[in-house]
């Protein structure tokens, strides 16, 4: 089972009914009025040593704050990060590290907003949706890993929420199959492990909130 998970193939089937169940975000796309963007943490590098020991975000992290950037630079939209501290009460929260970069990455100010108190995907569409409905804000463009999209936009869904997905970051590799893809690879075995935890995770949260 391990050498059939750290496959190409496997790796793929697993990761790609999670990441194609909604297409690419269209960056030309004509939005509704009140809409915002809203970006999803994935955790935290501690006292990252190339960045002088201040903590900054992990890879799924990263590569979700650089696309809400380039979102946010198209559209003008405000951004709302959303992440607080899971499993660890004495690191930066998620929301200020994503704040931090986004701001690096030309986002003005003004235009950032934080949700510093989820540690769930679903506390990150409830407590979020309170804030936006402050705004009279009811359609968001979501942010997140594409094999993450599934749950988080139905989470977001309940909240009664207009979602427009926008995925980033697909694991599912679009490579033609040879030998080397059935050779067992750590990083496959990863991807497929994301891969169960959404299917797990989705059953847990229909199962506990519908």
């Amino acid at each position: 089972m391990l050498w059939l998970l750290s496959t190409s193939p496997v790796r793929n089937m697993l990761t790609s009914s999670l990441e194609y169940q909604y297409p690419a975000y269209n960056l030309n796309q004509i939005l509704p009025n009140n809409t915002a963007i809203i970006i999803l943490g994935s955790g935290i590098q501690e006292k990252a040593s190339d960045y002088q020991g201040k903590d900054s975000l992990n890879r799924f992290g990263m590569m979700r704050t650089l696309y809400a950037a380039q979102i946010a630079k198209q559209t003008g939209l405000s951004i709302y990060a959303t992440g607080g501290t899971p499993l660890n009460e004495h690191i930066t929260s998620e929301s200020s590290v994503m704040k931090y970069w986004l701001i690096n990455l030309g986002i003005e100010e003004r235009r950032i907003h934080e949700e510093a108190q989820a540690n769930t995907t679903w506390e990150n569409a409830v407590f979020t949706t309170a804030i936006l409905k402050k705004e009279n804000i009811n359609t968001v463009i979501l942010v997140t890993s594409a094999w993450h999209m599934p749950r988080a936009v139905w989470c977001f869904k309940q909240q009664g929420l207009n979602v427009i997905p926008a995925p980033t970051d697909y694991l599912t590799d679009q490579a033609t199959y040879d030998i080397r893809s059935f050779l067992p690879r750590w990083d496959r075995l990863a991807d497929s492990g994301h891969a169960l935890h959404e299917y797990l995770g989705l059953f847990w949260y229909k199962l506990k909130y519908s």
